[in-house]
């Protein structure tokens, strides 16, 4: 009588342990994505607006006339660009230590480029000027965040562990 003969090719071991290697590196992966997502949000809030558009679009009466009162709000007229909004940009790890914190210390960074949550803060004089905070985080999600990114990443891994994959 003829026999099948069954066997596990590797040995049931060693797929045990690569997929004990492989579970150990998805957090890894996981916070990788998250600070690599992080990165590319600061990078796109660090660069540079457009010069200013005249006549200015002040938001309030009140807004222009602080302006000139406080000469510029101290940095005099015409205000002249140090690049200190660009270079507060900030990733730094949470305090939970899950992921990453992105943003700007600076109190009127949300008149700049908006915040997290809304568009809205921005000031008139640098709508449509300055990236908005918003919108590289909606392109960083994407890019570096939705499943398919995450899947292609681990099924890298996979193959590098000596899983075949598709």
């Amino acid at each position: 009588m003829p026999f099948l003969s069954i066997k596990i090719t590797p040995p049931a071991r060693l797929v045990a342990k690569r997929f004990e290697r492989l579970r150990r590196k998805i957090p890894v992966v996981s916070r990788k994505r998250l600070y690599d997502a992080a990165v590319y949000i600061r990078s796109q809030m660090k660069q540079e607006g457009d010069p200013v558009v005249y006549p200015i679009r002040w938001d309030s009466v009140k807004q222009r006339k602080a302006f000139f009162a406080s000469d510029g709000f101290g940095h005099g007229i015409p205000t002249k660009r140090t690049g200190e909004y660009q270079k507060n940009w900030q990733v730094i790890r949470s305090e939970d230590e899950k992921g990453y914190d992105v943003g700007n210390p600076l109190v009127h960074s949300k008149y700049i480029g908006g915040t997290a949550r809304s568009v809205n803060r921005q000031s008139r004089i640098h709508k449509g000027r300055w990236p908005l905070f918003k919108e590289a985080i909606e392109k960083a999600l994407y890019k570096y965040l939705r499943p398919k990114a995450i899947v292609e990443v681990l099924r890298t891994i996979a193959r590098h562990e000596g899983f075949k994959t598709k």
